[in-house]
């Protein structure tokens, strides 16, 4: 399943650093985003707050408009990302009713299945809505973090939600003694170029399960502390 943070470029600058990490439903960290407009005439502080969720928030996929614009797509070709044809520009929502692999319920599955292997579900909130989820398997192997998904909606995006949601799953890695955290993103020029600004570099080798399952999805990876 891919990681996407669906344009959610940062645009700003983090006014808070690293925040304590705590058990439960409860705040992880608060991400202060400060957004101007292209004239510099108005001015808005974004606070996003990252939660640690319950298994049952699961259900809060549904409320994720994982749509966007396609300008630029990428691949791998002799060990060097390329930029490709686009073959969809324009990515639709995910189906609410159906049961194939871009429906609500596929995503529901997937990641029920990873937090029932202890994977942690994370939540990024502007005040009390819900407008980005991931999942991290803090131990996916020894000393490897996995963020199996990320994914934050349309209409919230470029205020900070996807760094938010990337740094507390960072910090669940850390405190897992994780030496790295892995990435499979979508080939979109929005998500590939938002885990290449976080520091991730193409994965070399790719880890063979991982790409078993997502063959055309971007394999990367980052070194932490």
């Amino acid at each position: 399943m891919s990681a996407d943070p669906s344009s959610a470029g940062y645009f700003g600058r983090a006014l808070c650093g690293r925040g304590r990490l705590y058990e439960g439903r409860v705040l992880l960290r608060d991400f202060a985003h400060d957004s101007r407009d292209s004239s510099a005439i108005s001015r808005t502080l974004v606070l996003m707050r990252v939660r640690r969720l319950l298994a049952d928030d699961v259900s809060l996929i549904a409320t994720i408009d994982r749509s966007e614009h396609v300008d630029v797509q990428y691949r791998v070709i002799d060990g060097r990302l390329t930029e490709q044809p686009v073959a969809m520009s324009e990515i639709p929502t995910w189906d609410p009713t159906g049961s194939g692999p871009h429906s609500v319920a596929a995503q529901v599955d997937f990641c029920t299945s990873l937090i029932a292997d202890g994977a942690v579900l994370l939540g990024a909130f502007d005040e009390e809505k819900p407008v980005g989820l991931a999942v991290v398997d803090r131990s996916f192997e020894a000393r490897l973090a996995w963020l199996a998904f990320l994914h934050v909606s349309r209409p919230h995006r470029r205020r900070g939600a996807a760094r938010a949601l990337w740094a507390a799953a960072v910090d669940l890695a850390l405190a897992a003694g994780a030496k790295a955290i892995y990435v499979s993103a979508v080939p979109t020029g929005s998500a590939v170029g938002f885990y290449l600004r976080q520091g991730c570099r193409l994965a070399d080798p790719a880890h063979p399960a991982l790409y078993a399952k997502e063959p055309e999805d971007i394999h990367l990876v980052r070194s932490l502390p």
